[in-house]
């Protein structure tokens, strides 16, 4: 599948702005507002609660088109429609379309955004009642902020994370990711790690007179999932298995009852039973149980936090872990690394195969005194290398995490074998 745009012409890797989305989009018919669009911002979450909005809309018999990234591995997971990947033949006589489209133009867009341009092409041709867009960088800068007023935006938790491009501080986080708020949206904004995000998030609708709902309805996690007693849905029970699922359940079901109020949603109990299937991959996902394998896109210090929760509580806490990681060079890899310490039993440090990927020496000169922890640069033999040494008991597991980026390599090269339920909703 194609996966490269603008061959022998000069690309800009990442570059905040609209200017040549709106002008690549322009060339295209401005596919981008021929159907309803939910936007979704937030540094964490979105995917997931992006594919469970997905979801509940295609309960209902909507043709619903969802728009995320990364991919794990695929890159034509990044769209779908009805929780499908296109079909590759598509994505490239598509991608040929941008290409031809985005060539002459004097600033040559990015691949994000050629990517986005395709999500936007392919809805329109697949004739999508309804598309679901994560947003790729903060907000206000980001490519998919070309979207006409969306009937509803969605802001998950906001905590640091690229802070060379949207602020040191949580309230210019903030400020970037409520950017996607337009006059005439309605916003659902999830509750919020830092009291500071939430203020400046209400103070932006306040000031759009965009009206705005918070989630009231949180689940009870176990070994199994999110369940609750749902006045419209009935018994809920959703199998998401990361802590930190409790709160993106919650948006998501807070945006059903808004979706709902719109006359998107007209069964609440068929959500509930499609809602019963859910499933997000790279997001503590167990890839295989005998031994316990999991792997997990904790890739800041916020969604770290998460996965550290997750840890915590029965049955998870019962395991000795042994951890994988990997982690990008613009990430603070130490203080991730630090936290998920008192909860492992060792460590192999790798090299993220990326030109962002980070040097994981560094990290083993500034954990030393911890003896079980090696480096093995290539992940796939990180990998090989644990499931060579065998696992003691059932007790015995290993989880992977760090960045996003390793979980698609491995993924991409089938580390796990065949992962039947990574079939991506998302991308």
């Amino acid at each position: 599948m194609k996966e490269n745009w603008w061959e022998g012409l000069e690309r800009v890797a990442m570059h905040p702005g609209v200017d040549r989305i709106q002008a690549l989009l322009a060339k295209l018919g401005d596919p981008q507002t021929r159907y309803p669009i939910i936007h979704v911002a937030g540094t964490n979450g979105k995917g997931s609660t992006a594919s469970l909005v997905t979801t509940a809309l295609m309960s209902q018999g909507h043709r619903v088109g969802l728009t995320i990234s990364p991919d794990l591995g695929q890159i034509n997971e990044r769209v779908t429609v009805n929780r499908v990947p296109i079909d590759p033949e598509l994505w490239d006589q598509l991608g040929q379309e941008i290409e031809a489209a985005g060539q002459p133009l004097d600033d040559i867009p990015t691949f994000f955004e050629a990517v986005t341009a395709l999500a936007f092409l392919a809805f329109h041709r697949q004739r999508v009642d309804v598309a679901v867009v994560e947003v790729g960088l903060g907000g206000r800068l980001d490519a998919t902020n070309v979207i006409p007023t969306p009937v509803l935006s969605i802001i998950t938790p906001i905590a640091f994370d690229h802070q060379e491009r949207l602020g040191s501080t949580i309230q210019s986080i903030a400020w970037e990711k409520a950017g996607i708020l337009k006059s005439g949206t309605r916003l659902v904004l999830a509750q919020q790690p830092f009291p500071e995000a939430q203020r400046v998030v209400r103070l932006r609708a306040a000031e759009l007179g965009v009206s705005l709902v918070e989630p009231k309805i949180f689940g009870t996690l176990d070994g199994s999932g999110v369940s609750w007693r749902d006045t419209e849905m009935g018994e809920v029970r959703v199998p998401l298995l990361g802590a930190y699922q409790v709160e993106n359940i919650a948006t998501a079901r807070a945006a059903v009852g808004v979706l709902g109020e719109m006359g998107w949603i007209t069964d609440p109990t068929r959500v509930r039973d499609a809602w019963r299937e859910a499933n997000w991959p790279g997001r503590f996902q167990i890839v295989q149980r005998d031994p316990l394998w999991v792997i997990d896109g904790a890739h800041n210090p916020h969604g770290v936090a998460g996965l550290v929760h997750t840890l915590r509580r029965e049955p998870w806490s019962q395991y000795r872990w042994h951890l994988i990681f990997g982690v990008l060079s613009d990430k603070p890899g130490g203080e991730m690394l630090e936290a998920l310490l008192p909860y492992v039993e060792s460590v192999t440090l790798t090299h993220v195969p990326s030109d962002r990927g980070a040097d994981p020496a560094p990290l083993l000169a500034r954990f030393k005194s911890m003896k079980a922890m090696t480096v093995v640069r290539d992940p796939l033999e990180a990998v090989r290398r644990r499931q060579s040494i065998g696992m003691l008991d059932r007790s015995t597991a290993v989880l992977v995490c760090g960045s996003l980026s390793l979980l698609s390599y491995l993924n991409q090269q089938r580390a796990f074998g065949e992962i039947t339920d990574i079939v991506v909703e998302k991308a």
